[in-house]
């Protein structure tokens, strides 16, 4: 999984750099930044696809990456590390839900077997048997205590075994980071421009 990392902020602006870019005719400009635009979204629009969510998480983070660059690049304001922080913030939870990283980190917590055993009436079809070799789920639930209490609360069913229980809390985080990144997107984007 990519993690993000602040670029580094120049410490001069654009006002003193592309004296000879600022001297061509906009006309060339538009038309040299079209060209600019097609490369280097070319491998991005590639690769996508019309299938779920990964797809428009994967455009809305290469755009944010783009954008990001342009604007630390361009140092044209004060609070150029402002934006520098959250869209860093943005791009590593955009990484995360993407990924399903929270919906998927219990999983690190066991070690499980699986085994494909063929169905008695049909040896087209196979059955999929999961035996738990070792756990440590209390490390995962103390991990997220208010996430527990939350889950806890919300629940029906208060005798959960443990694997339930975790699987529950991943996917109340999952929801919880889905729920910042739109929450900062919203508060923050319009903010993001030069």
């Amino acid at each position: 999984m990519k993690n993000y990392e602040k670029l580094t902020i120049p410490n001069d602006s654009s006002w003193g750099r592309d004296v000879i870019w600022r001297r061509l005719h906009w006309r060339i400009r538009y038309f040299l930044t079209g060209v600019k635009n097609i490369f280097r979204w070319a491998p991005t629009l590639y690769k996508d696809k019309d299938w779920d969510s990964w797809y428009i998480y994967n455009i809305l983070q290469k755009k944010i990456e783009f954008q990001r660059k342009e604007i630390v690049n361009a140092n044209r304001y004060d609070e150029v590390h402002r934006d520098n922080r959250d869209m860093t913030i943005a791009l590593n939870l955009l990484e995360r839900v993407k990924e399903d990283y929270y919906g998927m980190e219990y999983l690190d917590y066991d070690e499980t077997k699986i085994d494909f055993i063929p169905v008695e009436d049909n040896p087209n079809l196979k059955e999929m048997k999961t035996t738990v070799l070792s756990e440590n789920y209390d490390e995962f639930l103390k991990k997220h205590p208010s996430s527990v209490r939350k889950v806890l609360k919300e629940t029906e069913d208060k005798n959960l075994e443990k694997r339930d229980l975790c699987h529950y809390v991943a996917i109340y985080n999952q929801q919880k980071a889905r729920n910042l990144l739109f929450k900062l997107l919203e508060q923050k984007i319009e903010r993001w421009w030069d």
